[in-house]
Order: structure tokens, then sequence, then C-alpha cells
């Protein structure tokens, strides 16, 4: 009878201590499952194979093969922005990695090497799987349509150069060296085809007025054979092999100093007994010498082949060439040549 009271005894005690287990020491019951719940979670978060859907917008679509694209003879002229601009894309992502995971991740991007046909075509939208940040599981749109022409090359199309104003009194400019003077062309077949020179403008008012030579950068503009300008985005200026949006302008600035021509000139002698001087026309009026500083402050007069005309016994209206001789040999003159035209004619007989 004692060894069966003893284990009724043992048994009440244990059930009175689980008793006072559930009743009481919450504290450590709540900390107990906390720990219980990080273990869990840590343990998931662990496991690869259990993945959470994560969805991104307003996705960047890299693009790629445009030049592979080129070289195959075709080229997009479809607005690709307009085309990209609302991309969406939903991954399965690890649960560990939900946070971190980015669309750049996946590298969504279209592919234009695998165009090979003109006209209307479809590209699908690529991705790639990540061994961090898991896989693409649905792009939208999957694909997009795009127009396709045929691309083309033009090679030496010259470059000239346009003075979109006056140049400033005092001051002479040479005729501007271009760099390059012929340019490459490509693009869509029905915009390159049109193109028939390239041009550039030089505003006076950009230049800096100072002796010696000028270096400036000027945007390139083309135009079609009717004169109209060629303006898309379709359209690359190059030259050896280099993309061009400019050119480079060299020229060389001079001062100057202008002489009045009726100033340099003279006549000497009498035309003929019963003829007389009606006019004396002398062309140019006056001519420019752009020369160095030094050239022009030691400068006094022109140098003149002659600085007579001889009337001597003239009957007939006759016209004199006078050379002019420039000051230096890197100078220039506005006119090389003066014409001295005489008007003679007999004298008017009065009645008596």
């Amino acid at each position: 009878m004692s060894m069966e009271k003893k284990k009724g005894n043992s048994k009440q005690t244990l059930l009175e201590g689980l008793k006072h287990l559930l009743l009481h020491n919450w504290g450590f019951k709540l900390l107990a499952i906390l720990i219980s719940l990080l273990l869990w979670a840590g343990l998931i978060s662990q496991d690869e194979t259990i993945t959470r859907d994560k969805t991104f917008n307003n996705v960047t679509v890299n693009v790629i093969g445009s030049d592979a694209m080129k070289r195959n003879g075709y080229i997009v002229v479809s607005d690709l922005s307009e085309a990209l601009a609302d991309v969406s894309v939903t991954a399965a992502v690890p649960q560990m990695q939900y946070e971190r995971a980015e669309a750049a991740s996946y590298n969504v991007r279209v592919d234009l090497s695998r165009i090979s046909d003109t006209g209307e075509q479809e590209l699908r939208l690529l991705s790639t799987a990540s061994s961090t940040y898991g896989r693409v599981t649905g792009i939208n749109p999957a694909s997009i349509l795009v127009d396709v022409e045929d691309y083309v090359v033009r090679y030496r199309i010259p470059v000239s150069v346009s003075i979109t104003g006056e140049t400033p009194e005092g001051w002479f400019m040479s005729a501007p060296s271009v760099d390059p003077p012929l340019v490459v062309v490509s693009g869509p077949r029905n915009l390159v085809n049109t193109i028939s020179r390239a041009r550039v403008f030089l505003n006076p008012e950009e230049v800096e007025w100072t002796e010696g030579v000028t270096v400036l950068t000027e945007g390139i503009t083309l135009y079609n054979r009717n004169g109209e300008e060629v303006k898309s985005d379709l359209l690359d200026i190059s030259y050896d092999n280099v993309m061009l949006d400019s050119v480079v302008l060299e020229a060389y600035i001079l001062p100057t100093r202008t002489f009045e021509t009726e100033e340099l000139i003279s006549t000497i002698n009498k035309v003929a007994n019963g003829y007389e001087v009606k006019a004396i026309h002398i062309s140019p009026e006056s001519i420019t010498v752009a020369a160095r500083g030094e050239v022009l402050s030691q400068m006094t007069e022109l140098a003149l082949s002659e600085h007579y005309v001889d009337l001597k016994n003239l009957k007939d209206t006759t016209s004199f060439q006078i050379k002019v001789s420039k000051p230096s040999e890197d100078s220039v003159l506005s006119n090389d040549t003066i014409t001295v035209t005489v008007n003679v004619e007999p004298v008017e007989q009065t009645g008596n």
C-alpha cells in the first residue's frame, strides 16, 4: 500500500507542476515562442526553393544589337523609346533576396540583331535568370512591333560654309577651311538618298576679331536637292568611322585699310584738238587692303603700276587698266586692278 501511495503522490505532483507551468511564467513562454518563430523564419529565408513574386513597373529595357542590325543592312525607324515606355516585369525572387532584388538584376532587353527583313517585325523582350535573384516569370508586353527599313551609307558628301552676317568694318577673314571637307551619311534609304550636301553656318558675331588664326566648331546641317533641310535622329554623320555632329573651321583674320581710288590717279596731257573729255569713271571706287598690322602701319598709299592716265591725242572713249601690287606676300586686296574709263567726244559746234 505504501508503494502505490507513493506512485499516486508522484503523479499528482507532476500534474500540479504542469498546471503551474501552464498558468504561470508567461514571460518565458512568449520568449520561447518568439525564438521559435525567428528560427523558423531564418530557416525559411535560407531555403532558395521558397520564392515570392515581385513585380517591377516602368522597367528600363536595354536595346542591344544595333550595330549588328546595321551591318546586316537594316534599321528600325519606329520610336523604340515609345514602344518600350511602359514595361512591367514579374520575377520569382528567393525569400532571402526579396528586398534587394531590382529590375536591373534580370537584364531585360530587346535584341535588334535578330531582325532579318524589312517591314513590320515582332521582337520578343528577353531576360536573364539570376542565380541570386531568381528568374523572370512574366514580361508585359512580351513583345513589340517595329517598322524596319533598308540601311544605306552614302560617301563623300561635301561640306560647304555659309556666312550668316557681315564682317565688322576694319577686318578681313579668309575663306574658312573645313575639316573634314567630306562626310559620310548613313540611315534609312528613303532619307539618305535625298541628301545632296552638308552645310555649316558661321556667324561673324561669334568670332573673336583679333589678328591671327581663328578656329571654330560649327554644327552640320544636311540638305536635299531642293535646298530643304533634312533632319532626323535616324541619320548618322561620320568621317573615318568616327561619328560627327560638327566640323572644325579655320580662317585667318587680318586688319584692313581702305584707299579711295580717285585720290590715287591723275590725268596728264590733253585730248586731240576738236575733242573734249565728257567724264572719267574709276572702278572700283575704293580698294581695301588686308594685311598684318605692322604692314598696314607703314603704308602711305597703294603701289600702282601707273599713277597717271595719259590723255594725249585721244579721240575716242578709252579704258586704262592699272595694276595694284600687294604690300606683302600674305596680304589680300579686294581688287588687283583699277579700270579708268575716259569718255571722249567731239566738241559740239555752236551756230553763229
